[in-house]
């Protein structure tokens, strides 16, 4: 796992700089910069952390899928489906949004993850809250379709708000951290 762990970890750095300069390339004509102080402190700081942390995690980790692309209903590599109902799209979303029904992480330790990722040098973490499937890993009063919803086994667990639990764990070891949102919503939009 630890062997595993370093060679993504290495094989990020080695991507992300090529990724960065892509990105600021195009962008750089229409790039606005921030106004106020306070951001453009914590955008610097931002810039000084090379080596982190994207979490995807989820329900969909049940499958062992890549967040929640499987639900996209094009046959594309990036989009493959597994499971007992892989086959029919209608049938394969229906069985994916009942994961919600049997997720349940009773072995949830992001202190463990913070500290792993400490020892690798990472010095950001984002986590991914919400991925296009819809399914929030916080609580909200917007939707059942969460984590700490009664319909989850793991709302029972007092760290069933794991954001909040992820976020504190990584916090309290010294690191950046932020949150992936994802504005679309294959669950309320479809």
């Amino acid at each position: 796992m630890k062997r595993l762990f370093s060679t993504v970890a290495v094989a990020l750095v080695a991507l992300f700089p090529a990724l960065a300069q892509q990105h600021s390339e195009q962008n750089h004509e229409n790039y606005i910069a921030p106004k106020e102080e306070a951001v453009k402190q914590k955008l610097a700081a931002w810039q000084t952390i090379k080596f982190g942390l994207l979490m995807h995690w989820g329900t969909y980790s049940e499958r062992g899928i890549v967040e929640s692309w499987s639900l996209c209903p094009e046959d594309e590599g990036w989009c493959e489906r597994k499971g007992p109902t892989a086959s029919n799209w209608y049938e394969y979303k229906k069985g994916y949004e009942a994961l919600q029904t049997t997720f349940n992480p009773v072995k949830f330790n992001p202190e463990r993850w913070a500290d792993a990722a400490k020892k690798a040098g990472m010095k950001y973490m984002v986590f991914t809250t919400k991925h296009h499937d819809g399914f929030c890993m916080f609580d909200t009063k917007q939707t059942d379709y969460k984590i700490t919803d009664a319909k989850t086994p793991f709302s029972s667990n007092p760290r069933s708000n794991v954001t909040k639990e992820i976020l504190a764990s990584f916090r309290n070891q010294g690191f950046m951290v932020g949150t992936y949102f994802s504005k679309p919503d294959w669950h309320v939009d479809s």
